[in-house]
């Protein structure tokens, strides 16, 4: 639930500054672009719980 909601905050940062940088007025260009980070930071995340390897 922590990762959740770190994604969902992430998402809404990343769509404000988005909304800031294009200044189109509207949200298509911003909201596509949090979608496309979000996406890409949830899969970084999951190759590296994945790759995680011990000497154990």
């Amino acid at each position: 639930m922590d990762s959740i909601r770190n994604y969902l905050m992430t998402f809404a940062g990343n769509l404000v500054a988005a909304y800031y940088i294009f200044e189109e007025g509207t949200v298509a260009k911003p909201m596509m672009f949090a979608t496309l980070m979000m996406l890409l930071i949830m899969l970084i995340d999951y190759v590296k719980s994945r790759n995680t390897y011990s000497l154990e």
